[in-house]
């Protein structure tokens, strides 16, 4: 068992009883954000203990831990899903970001696990859903937003904070030896660490900090 991965898994533990905490006495929408976050950090925080005990596969000469991406399987729908509830978007936005949010990421593990002419083709879907979703998040989303005036403000930060996090993710994939090898002697743990923690510890944090608590 890594003792580092396992340090880290009980870090976001922590950072998910620290959500969930500040997360008490909400009402409404806010009360629906305050039950979901916490599974941000709860999710991440598993697949890196489930790393740590040794959960992966073999792509060839690399070992790919799948948690991650089976990670993202969730957390990125999860985003959408909170973002959706901010912008007070209808149910068939929230739907179709979710799922393609979801799909982005499989893909992406399928990109990883390949080699080759297969790997960039993989990848090339994975790029198009990514700008599917980016289309969502600017589009649909961002135009919920602007009907209901109190969402706007909320909606653009925590919509801009994640998107801008989201593009590191990619950059240190094609970096790493899960993508392409470009700067091998890439600190791959640490990288991620510090984009996880600031995605799904961070945006929770920013989000209640803009939602109110129950006054009654």
């Amino acid at each position: 068992m890594d003792p580092t991965l396992v340090a880290v898994a009980a870090g976001f533990g922590a950072g998910a009883a620290l959500v969930g905490w500040l997360g008490r006495g909400r009402a409404g929408r806010a009360r629906t954000l305050a039950a979901v976050l916490p599974f941000l950090p709860v999710s991440i925080g598993t697949w890196y203990l489930a790393m740590a005990t040794g959960w992966a596969v073999r792509a060839g000469d690399r070992v790919v831990h799948w948690g991650r991406f089976a990670d993202g399987i969730l957390a990125i729908p999860l985003l959408v899903f909170v973002l959706s509830v901010l912008a007070d978007a209808d149910r068939e936005t929230t739907a179709t970001g979710m799922a393609i949010g979801g799909y982005s990421m499989a893909v992406t593990l399928v990109a990883t696990l390949t080699t080759g002419a297969a790997k960039l083709a993989w990848l090339g879907v994975a790029v198009g859903a990514f700008c599917a979703l980016l289309w969502v998040l600017f589009g649909p989303l961002s135009r919920a937003a602007r009907d209901s005036a109190d969402a706007a403000p909320a909606f653009d930060r925590a919509r801009n904070a994640v998107v801008a996090l989201f593009l590191l993710y990619p950059v240190v994939w094609i970096l790493g030896a899960p993508g392409f090898a470009l700067a091998p002697d890439l600190p791959l743990l640490p990288a991620r660490v510090a984009i996880d923690a600031a995605l799904k510890i961070g945006v929770p944090l920013f989000v209640l900090a803009r939602t109110p608590r129950r006054t009654d």
